[in-house]
């Protein structure tokens, strides 16, 4: 299978402009894009790590109906799942983290796992294609990836401005690691990948411009 990279890592969010304070407060830094998906009727703020990486913060839209449809009932990335409302209730928290491929039919096909339904998307001059299953759920609780192509594999970082913040480190824990090793191996992926035991969770480590490190995990932005 051809090589593939890490795009995007994604932060679920009840609200979105309190979760974007938050994690601007933990990593000192300041969003730079923001977004709208009219088909899943979610909001989003972007911002730029280094090389073509990017982080995403995400969030259903109370402003937008989400248009049913009979292929999908749910949105992607779990938000309309009891467990993941629950966990966003708390805090903003680490949801998943999406791969660029450059054939995703191929890659989807050969993967390992069942990534989902390979759905074109859109925004403003963006157009892409991504795995979603119908169910919304993610795969393994979001620690195997969502797969995405981008047309002439450029993504939105192309047009972003340089944050100085950098991903040290996507840590990612599993009951079965081995598993989990096997199928990114086929994926070929390119980044700071890590794969522990543990119950399904991701972790994101960065680094700061000033050479601080700091963790974004389940939870350490919840209220104390």
């Amino acid at each position: 299978m051809a090589s593939s990279t890490i795009d995007h890592i994604v932060i679920g969010a009840a609200n979105l402009e309190k979760a974007t304070k938050k994690v601007e407060g933990l990593l000192k830094t300041t969003f730079s894009t923001s977004g709208n998906h009219v088909s899943m009727a979610t909001h989003n703020r972007l911002l730029k790590l280094q090389n073509s990486i990017y982080m995403e913060i995400i969030a259903t839209d109370p402003s937008a109906s989400f248009p049913k449809s009979c292929n999908r009932e749910k949105r992607w990335f779990s938000l309309d799942s009891s467990k993941t409302k629950r966990r966003l209730s708390r805090a903003p928290q680490p949801l998943c983290w999406v791969v660029a491929v450059n054939n995703i039919e191929q890659s989807a096909s050969n993967c390992g796992y069942e990534p989902g339904r390979i759905t074109e998307m859109s925004r403003g001059d963006f157009r892409w294609k991504l795995t979603v299953p119908d169910s919304g759920e993610l795969p393994e609780d979001g620690v195997l990836p969502v797969l995405i192509e981008w047309p002439n594999a450029k993504n939105p970082a192309e047009v972003m401005p340089k944050s100085g913040l950098i991903l040290k480190q996507l840590l990612l824990f599993h009951p079965n690691p081995n598993s989990i090793e096997r199928i990114l191996s086929k994926l070929d992926i390119s980044g700071p990948i890590g794969v522990k035991l543990g119950e399904p969770a991701l972790q994101f480590s960065f680094e700061k411009p000033d050479g601080s490190n700091v963790l974004f995990s389940e939870n350490c932005l919840a209220e104390v």
